[in-house]
Order: C-alpha cells, then structure tokens, then sequence
C-alpha cells in the first residue's frame, strides 16, 4: 500500500468516513511537482514523494488543530507569507498551519535517507521590519519556556543554528509524522509552544 494509500485509508477510518464528498487527496499536476522540488530541493525525498503523485485536500482539522496544505499553499507560505519566506531561507519549510496560524515545517537540513524532522515554530518568534522582512530579521518572542536570561544577544541573531535552539522537534521522521498525524495521535500542536 502506498503512503497517500495508508494515509487516506487512516483519515476515514480515524474520522469514521465510509465516503466523504470530498476526496482527502487530489491529484498532483507536474508542473506542481516541479514548483515544489524548486521551492525545496531533491535532498528531502521522502517528503517529495509524499506530494508525488498527489496532494492534500480538504483534509479536516484534527485534535491537532492544524491543516495539511496542498502544493499552491506550500509555494505560497514559503516564497510570500511569513514565517515561511523567512525560514525557507535557511532550509526549513512550512507544510502545515495550525488554526493560530503557526508554521508546522520540514527542516532539510536534519535528515536521515531524505527524511527530514518535523518543527513548529510560532509564527511571532521573528521581529523584522514589515515593509522589508529581508532586511533585517531577529529573534524575538521565546516560547515560554524558554529562559531568555539563558542566552546572548548572538543567539537572537537569525541563522539556522539560533533558529533551531527555539523550536519544537514533533517529530524525527516527516514519514512517521504524517503516518500520526493520519490517525489523529496528536494533540493540539500550539501546546509545544
């Protein structure tokens, strides 16, 4: 059985759906395929092939309260929304939102057999300047618990080591993820903030 197989087959039965009018997977177009491989490089292939042959959609919020997002809103959020276009930077990238609007993201640059960790990271933890976020980025608003005392005013510069000290790992593996998250094993994601 393939993954979006496993997966879908999941969503029904964990939300006890015999037939939704929705389909929870569409279709994916090249063109798409290729935006995304673009967007996020060919290292990360476990999560590449996830969205191979298709994609979310209309998958309902789970006790995670967030949303799988289809391709289009993966290019959106990482290329024009922030955080997205700010981490995507640094080689992590926003797959899914939660009804905050936090960023639930690959990380590309820590993985095993191209399959990348799973973070969330909240949506205000940048400070920049609204008419230029590319200007000048700084880490400001630590998770709570986070001692800010604990760190230097080098560790709020942004780069991927900092960014990294303030966020939280969901998962080592995108593939275990998404296999969890299909069976609504999660609790509310914005609870690790």
């Amino acid at each position: 059985m393939s993954l979006q197989n496993e997966i879908e087959h999941n969503f029904k039965n964990s939300l006890s759906i015999e037939d939704s009018s929705e389909p929870f997977f569409v279709p994916t177009l090249k063109k798409q395929l290729d935006a995304l491989k673009d967007l996020i490089g060919d290292k990360s292939s476990k999560f590449i092939d996830f969205y191979k042959d298709s994609q979310p959609n209309q998958i309902p919020n789970y006790k995670s309260y967030s949303t799988l997002l289809n391709i289009d809103r993966i290019i959106e959020e990482n290329t024009e929304l922030v955080p997205g276009a700010i981490l995507s930077k640094i080689g992590i990238f926003v797959f899914a939102v939660t009804i905050g609007g936090d960023a639930v993201c690959i990380d590309t640059n820590d993985m095993k057999d191209g399959d990348p960790v799973v973070l969330i990271i909240d949506h205000s933890l940048f400070y920049f300047d609204t008419d230029d976020y590319e200007e000048e980025i700084e880490i400001a608003n630590l998770p709570s618990y986070i001692d800010e005392d604990d760190f230097t005013d080098e560790d709020f510069e942004f780069n991927y080591e900092n960014v990294r000290k303030f966020v939280y790992k969901i998962e080592d593996s995108f593939v275990e993820f998404i296999k969890k998250y299909s069976q609504n094993l999660y609790d509310d994601f914005e609870n690790y903030l």
